[in-house]
């Protein structure tokens, strides 16, 4: 399989990602990676003509433009082109291609709005104002406002009418706000136009506070595709050590398409930012930095796994409790020490501690080897003195190619009153030899490995095929159970 951070694909992604979080030397820098690797690729060669216009060098974006057009057309490459070239003052030109584009998306809002604002360049108004009076919606008519005002007085009053009506629509929108304040000091009408600007002001310290979420998400987002990549340069040196390394890649592979459902939905917000109210927009980026927060945990639970459990050994306690636990009435705790790696660990020294306030006595134990997908289990037997929070550490050390340590601390909580839809999760996950911060991934990948192991068809000996049948009847059934959870 190749590897994806090798792919002109993920280059270009990543650098129409940090585009949108304003790093456009850095998504410059992608562009070229993904240019190297596919020179042919027209949207590339846009996208860098893209970088290069935001970086406030409209000559050099439009070479690149023009070097893609020749490749293939395309309304994208034209809209950007229209951009640069009214950047530049060429509002003949920039009308240009803003027709093309509309020759083939007769309704690209954007088209139309610049197309309009070009006009308007070329003294063309009364063009520009019958472009935007076909559509109704709120961008156009703000549109047609703005240029109105900016053609002078004996059109502000009809100007200040539109802006209203975009008012009506989105009473915080700033920008009709600020030009209706601008249009009434042009009539004269001082105390009404500061009466619009102390509505302006109040806004922009709300909006401020939204603006430093998305910072925040910016700042998350950015962090979280740097993070992917230290992954995968991780994974790429794990390759061909053990079997768990294709389960690890598609998990890898998919949290990629996570981070570009988060951008995606970034994006949408980003268009309709100016329409939107501001707790509309607070709620909306508080959804998306859990998504990204979350995301940012699960790379993190990756990382240390892809570490751990690749082409190495990987022994780790879990703990099962299937009863209620109270204080002064006996019970028991299931302990499992699991190896989750991909080889055999061999000389394992177990350590249970003591603990008085639980009443548990020290278990030591020595393990001579524990195969991969094998387990060792201990019952602790438990009474409680008090209530409250208290801790059941365990440790284990192992021999492969070198020391491995591992290290658990458990915290318990008394009284711990299980109901019965807990109760069952738990039973299942113990089946399956699981805790309770797995994920639907991980089932799916155990259920697979402990079907194969106890297959009836790897052993000859029928009583432990019966066994097996068995075994492997309690494993389904347990998988079953869990889809219902996960």
């Amino acid at each position: 399989m190749s590897n994806l951070l090798e792919s002109a694909s993920y280059w270009n992604t990543k650098g129409i990602i940090l585009d949108r979080m304003g790093k456009h030397k850095d998504a410059l820098d992608c562009f070229e990676k993904a240019r190297a690797i596919d020179p042919q690729d027209a949207d590339i060669i846009t996208n860098i003509g893209i970088s290069f216009d935001k970086l406030g060098k409209p000559e050099e974006a439009l070479k690149f433009y023009d070097m893609a057009l020749q490749k293939h057309e395309d309304t994208k490459t034209l809209y950007n082109k229209g951009i640069s070239l009214s950047k530049i003052g060429n509002y003949s030109g920039a009308v240009n291609c803003f027709k093309k584009v509309l020759n083939e998306e007769k309704n690209n809002k954007n088209a139309i709005i610049n197309l309009a604002i070009a006009l308007q360049k070329m003294d063309k108004l009364d063009e520009a104002i019958s472009i935007l009076k076909e559509w109704g919606e709120f961008d156009y008519i703000y549109t047609r406002a703005h240029i109105m005002i900016e053609n002078g007085k004996k059109q502000i009053e009809d100007s200040i009418n539109l802006l209203q009506m975009c008012l009506n629509e989105n009473s915080e929108s700033i920008p009709s706000l600020e030009n209706i304040s601008y249009a009434l000091k042009m009539l004269g009408m001082e105390g009404e136009s500061l009466r619009y600007l102390e509505n302006v002001r109040q806004l922009y310290s709300e909006r401020r506070k939204v603006e430093e979420k998305i910072k925040n998400l910016k700042e998350l987002l950015v962090e979280s595709l740097s993070n992917y990549e230290k992954i995968g340069e991780i994974l790429v040196t794990k390759k061909g050590l053990g079997r768990n390394y294709n389960f690890f890649k598609d998990i890898f592979e998919g949290l990629y398409q996570d981070i570009i459902l988060i951008d995606e939905d970034y994006s949408s917000f980003l268009d309709n930012y100016g329409k939107r109210s501001i707790s509309s927009s607070n709620v909306y980026i508080k959804e998306l930095l859990v998504r990204i927060n979350n995301l940012s945990e699960s790379l993190n639970k990756l990382k240390i796994k892809i570490e751990e459990d690749i082409g190495r050994p990987s022994l780790r306690y879990i703990f099962y409790i299937l009863g209620p636990l109270e204080r002064k009435k006996e019970s028991e705790i299931q302990v499992y020490l699991i190896n989750n790696g991909d080889i055999e660990a061999f000389d394992i020294s177990v350590i249970i501690e003591k603990n008085r306030d639980l009443s548990i006595s020290k278990i030591e134990d020595k393990i001579e080897s524990l195969k991969a997908m094998e387990y060792r289990s201990y019952t602790l037997k438990i009474k409680p003195k008090n209530e409250g929070i208290f801790d059941i550490k365990s440790f284990c050390n192992y021999r492969g190619n070198e020391v491995y340590e591992t290290e658990t601390i458990y915290p318990l909580e008394i009284p711990y009153l299980l109901d019965e839809d807990t109760l069952s999760l738990i039973s299942c996950l113990k089946v399956l030899r699981l805790d309770m911060d797995t994920t639907a991934e991980e089932i799916k990948r155990r259920w697979k490995e402990l079907s194969k192991y106890y297959h009836p068809d790897t052993t000859q000996d029928e009583k432990e095929k019966i066994i097996k049948e068995s075994i492997l009847k309690e494993i389904n059934e347990a998988y079953e159970e869990l889809k219902n959870y996960y």
